[in-house]
């Protein structure tokens, strides 16, 4: 990502430099009106293929370790289009891509493999017959960490490969990320603080009983969204509410922002009961505020502790 930093010579430095540009996105929850049962159960089939599409290839990329999305749809799309023909095959590329997430997700989690690291630390060290005084050292101690780290990934990816450790799916999304499988339906361009746009309220989604039109509810945030600027991509994905018999359509929008950043310049700020003091090029700035008069339990509370506990009194001191 372009805001990142990223570490040179033990020093920070950023990656996007101002006046660079980046892409920002967000994501706004579009619910849909109550469809009729036809439609919801077109929906609810596609989920559920797509869900035992997920159960079939996830296994399979578990145990090889795929980390690349082209070498899993090279070896099982064959296989899902002759058991599923009837559905678009844009489903079956995310599937193999969402399988793909999972694993690399679960590979990089570190519970799993800080349950080994802590035993295999252990075990190093008794190997190498070292004791407290060797340990004192940092180099010793952060080498034999990062070894004890790089076996405990290895177990991981071990477990992984025999079957042991498979990611679960918890819950399921169905993915849009094609104009071929979504598209809106009658949109409508907008103009908005000089800014082109799109707008619309009904899609209508590709499934293996055809076009599936829902009409949407736009919120408060999507209308949020397109006046600051961003626009309605190609990706969206949606999730059943079965209780209601309604969609809910989460929908990406980007926007192209210039990156600005100020200067590093510290100047000093001096917050008193009735005045800001700062500092502007070598000239003492005073604002008075009044903040003392402004709240007058402040002042009035103020005033009674220096008259009963005040610095003449001899109570006080």
């Amino acid at each position: 990502m372009a805001g990142r930093m990223r570490k040179n010579d033990k020093k920070w430095i950023w990656v996007a430099k101002p006046g660079d540009k980046i892409v920002v996105s967000r994501t706004a929850v579009l619910p849909s009106k109550q469809l009729s049962r036809r439609e919801f159960r077109a929906l609810e089939e596609i989920v559920n293929i797509y869900s035992k599409m997920l159960g079939d290839v996830l296994p399979h990329a578990s145990r090889n370790i795929m980390g690349n999305y082209y070498r899993l749809k090279n070896g099982k799309y064959r296989e899902l289009r002759s058991i599923y023909p009837n559905i678009p095959s844009h489903y079956v590329h995310r599937v193999c891509q969402d399988a793909v997430e999972r694993v690399s997700s679960l590979r990089r989690k570190r519970n799993r493999a800080r349950q080994y690291s802590r035993g295999i630390f252990d075990e190093l060290v008794k190997h190498l017959g070292l004791g407290k005084r060797d340990l004192r050292g940092r180099r010793i101690v952060r080498y034999l960490w990062r070894r004890s780290w790089e076996i405990a990934r290895h177990q991981v990816d071990l477990e992984m490969s025999n079957g042991i450790l498979v990611p679960r799916i918890n819950s399921v999304s169905l993915w849009l990320v094609y104009d071929l499988i979504w598209k809106p339906v009658n949109p409508t361009k907008i103009n908005i603080n000089d800014v082109e746009n799109i707008f619309f309220t009904s899609v209508a989604i590709n499934t293996h009983r055809g076009w599936v039109h829902i009409d949407l509810e736009p919120s408060k945030e999507f209308y949020k969204l397109l006046a600051r600027g961003f626009k309605p991509t190609s990706h969206s994905k949606i999730k059943l509410d079965r209780k209601s018999r309604r969609v809910l359509f989460h929908l990406s929008l980007e926007k192209e922002v210039e990156i600005y950043r100020p200067e590093d310049i510290v100047k000093p700020v001096d917050v008193n009961e009735n005045s800001v003091a700062t500092l502007y090029e070598a000239l003492a700035i005073i604002l008075e505020t009044d903040l003392a008069e402004t709240t007058l339990g402040y002042s009035y509370r103020k005033e009674n502790i220096q008259r009963r506990n005040g610095s003449g009194s001899r109570e006080a001191r």
